[in-house]
């Protein structure tokens, strides 16, 4: 099995490249109506000291690319004990706390209105009979009847979604009950849609610049967003799915498991992946834990050699800029320089974003237009910059892996 390389070291940033129309994957890669793919994802893990139970979450979300048939993945990887769900229905989103009326589905498991996630696994809904444009607005609502302390989920969504002080309201259309608001997710991880025709879906992995933090809230303006709405404008049927947790690092655990050690269940899990877009490094540099650039260069390396075993592309991006950062001194920023340059100088597909985003007069500062404050994390502004970089034919589906 070859790896497979579209575009060498002179595709590093290529927004423009494309023009207008995206082009069709090669004949041997078309694929027969009905391929499930993503259309949202976000890394799932322990939140520590949040407990959820006796009452309903509605959580929102936007998805990305259009599709038939969703269905659900509900997490409980971080649990230590099985996890009962109770009444789940899944609807378009109305604004607030709504309810697109008539849109809000019952949704199964295996037949059954309920189900039991064991510890450490996850579920998958039966196939709702709901069409789903593409960027559209959906509200999940789960209730759970007992209460799960360290539930799991994802603590920075950016994004509002809301809860009711008690009881089982996931039918509800209305806003009335649900009354307290949250920027998390809880045991939501994954929707997936059947395509018309032939596409793919593209997983960004990372850390907090991923995640989107210094995005703008509720706007969806993390740089996946970006990413998605230029592969819808491009005619691309490609699902992009968000995996970037905050505090993330390539080499060490952390907030969550490394990239490498999430790499099966936030990638490889998900249907219909033929590419990864990996933004990861900034964490391990300003920890310590990568003491040279070999280390990050190693891990890089496993983490392709892994994913082109399942005919996964993997793209690296160019580690962003951070002086401003408490952890930033000049022998840590040599570091992500030389990184920067082996990717640069591999000869495998990138992106540049590094150079989307720095200061043209000192590259080791973000422009101060995308700038969201300290220094690390671009503005929403700097997100966009970051997604209009990106070569759009890296991420075609290709059969040559």
């Amino acid at each position: 099995m070859k790896r497979r390389v579209l575009l060498g070291a002179g595709a590093a940033i290529g927004g423009t490249a494309l023009g207008g129309a995206f082009s069709a994957a090669p004949a041997a890669a078309q694929t027969a109506a009905g391929l499930r793919v993503g259309t949202w994802g976000a890394a799932a893990y322990p939140l520590a000291d949040v407990t959820f139970g006796g009452r309903t979450g509605r959580f929102i979300v936007r998805t990305s690319v259009a599709g038939t048939a969703p269905r659900l993945r509900l997490s409980n990887v971080g649990g230590t004990a099985p996890l009962t769900v109770g009444t789940v229905r899944f609807g378009l989103h109305a604004g607030g706390g709504a309810v697109t009326a008539g849109t809000n589905k019952a949704v199964t498991f295996g037949g059954s209105a309920s189900a039991v996630i064991a510890a450490g696994a996850v579920v998958l809904s039966d196939p709702i009979d709901l069409d789903l444009p593409a960027e559209a607005d959906v509200a999940v609502s789960i209730h759970v009847p007992d209460t799960v302390a360290n539930v799991t989920g994802h603590s920075i969504a950016a994004q509002r979604s809301y809860l009711t002080p008690d009881g089982d309201h996931a039918a509800d259309e209305s806003a009335d009950a649900f009354t307290e608001f949250i920027s998390k997710w809880y045991l939501l991880d994954e929707i997936t849609v059947e395509l018309d025709g032939p596409g793919g879906a593209v997983v960004c992995l990372g850390d907090s610049i991923t995640d989107g933090v210094g995005s703008t809230s509720n706007l969806n303006r993390r740089w996946p967003d970006y990413l998605a709405r230029r592969l819808l404008a491009a005619g691309a049927s490609t699902g992009v799915l968000n995996a970037g947790v905050s505090g993330n690092r390539v080499l060490w655990d952390g907030a969550a498991p490394s990239a490498q050690a999430r790499l099966d269940r936030d990638v490889l899990s998900h249907p219909g992946v033929h590419a990864v877009i990996l933004l990861e490094a900034i964490n391990d540099i300003a920890s310590g834990k990568a003491a040279a650039p070999g280390d990050l260069l190693a891990a890089y390396a496993q983490i392709r050699e892994r994913l082109a075993v399942h005919g996964v592309l993997l793209v690296l991006g160019t580690v962003t800029p951070w002086l401003g950062s408490a952890s930033y001194t000049d022998a840590k920023e040599a570091i992500r320089v030389a990184v920067n340059t082996a990717i640069r100088e591999s000869g495998d597909p990138y992106i540049d974003f590094e150079a989307a985003v720095r200061d043209p007069d000192d590259p080791r500062k973000l422009r101060a237009e995308y700038d969201s404050g300290g220094g690390v994390h671009p503005s929403w502004a700097g997100y966009e910059a970051m997604a209009a970089a990106v070569d759009l034919t890296l991420l075609e589906p290709n059969p040559s892996l």
